[in-house]
């Protein structure tokens, strides 16, 4: 299986002979016969062992992941910015098992870390595992919770005491994970950065349960595209925008917003968003390309926006 799984695939096989002087090499004596029962046997697996009588060569044939796909995974792991770079290698290492030699030479060629933030705290996945049995077994999570200080040491926040919050869901974004969970205190939902959690346990309370949990959907509190922070409530918005920038409308909205062409090469997009900085700066960047007509509460709301940020450096 793994002769066959490294040194072939689509575009590479072996010959019987090469595969008895592999197995040689690992120290195992064989035959012609011996292996082609084993092949018998991986196949009765579920391995694709296939022969090519033109060529008269053996190679694996369907394998759990199409180079296609393990290109696409090593680069969701690359882009994971909770992953420290460690994580990220051991991560990608496991995938590499799935590839044959040259596959994996091109997955080689598509590495470099330094193109991305990693973040450094190596407890991530520990406490993704504590995080997921305490949702498994109805109980609160405890956690210490850290930020940065200006001399970019960790700092704890509440003096290192623990948080104790009904875990509702985990949510990658933005290549980071969070975990969003109910504030008894506040009746409300509170995010947190997993990979700024520290001491993640399990705790002996047990979660929760109230009207607000279990009617809490995640579209109530969170727009994932406008950062998992943003504590403003969805409003509807409506937007004139260049035709060039339709498929940047589609992108952060989804094909659940509304558009309609109107004169000279513009759309009008009807969607919802809040009235947060996150949206306020992605609108900013775009400049007179997309104009934001309503509501009026969301243009009056960007316009002191707009107007503090101008003050702030004296214009």
């Amino acid at each position: 299986m793994e002769i066959l799984m490294k040194k072939t695939d689509a575009s590479h096989g072996l010959t019987m002979n090469e595969i008895l002087g592999e197995l040689a090499a690992r120290g195992i004596d064989a035959e012609r016969k011996s292996v082609s029962r084993d092949f018998d046997v991986l196949r009765d697996y579920g391995f694709d062992v296939l022969f090519d009588s033109s060529v008269k060569r053996w190679r694996m044939g369907e394998r759990p992941f199409a180079p296609e796909e393990l290109v696409m995974l090593v680069d969701a792991v690359q882009s994971a910015g909770f992953l420290t770079e460690r994580m990220a290698l051991g991560l990608i290492a496991k995938l590499k098992w799935f590839a044959s030699e040259s596959q994996e030479a091109r997955l080689d060629q598509r590495l470099d870390m330094a193109e991305y933030v990693k973040m450094n705290n190596p407890e991530v996945f520990w406490s993704i595992d504590a995080i997921q049995e305490a949702m498994h077994v109805g109980r609160k999570v405890e956690f210490r919770y850290f930020h940065f200080g200006t001399d970019g040491r960790r700092v704890l926040n509440r003096d290192g005491r623990l948080y104790r919050a009904t875990p509702l869901r985990l949510v990658y974004a933005e290549g980071l994970y969070y975990l969003l969970t109910y504030n008894d205190h506040y009746d409300d939902m509170t995010p947190y950065r997993v990979d700024r959690m520290v001491d993640v346990g399990v705790s002996s309370e047990q979660a929760t349960r109230n009207k607000s949990v279990s009617t809490w959907k995640m579209a109530d509190d969170v727009r994932l595209s406008f950062g998992v922070y943003g504590d403003s409530p969805q409003e509807p918005i409506v937007m004139e925008v260049d035709g060039r920038y339709v498929s940047v409308m589609l992108d952060k909205f989804g094909e659940d917003m509304d558009l309609y062409p109107v004169a000279d090469g513009r759309a009008k997009v009807y969607a919802r968003a809040p009235l947060s900085p996150q949206f306020y700066g992605w609108l900013f960047q775009l400049g007179t390309d997309v104009k934001l007509l309503g509501s009026k509460k969301a243009v009056e709301a960007y316009k002191s926006y707009l107007r503090d940020t101008a003050a702030f450096y004296g214009i």
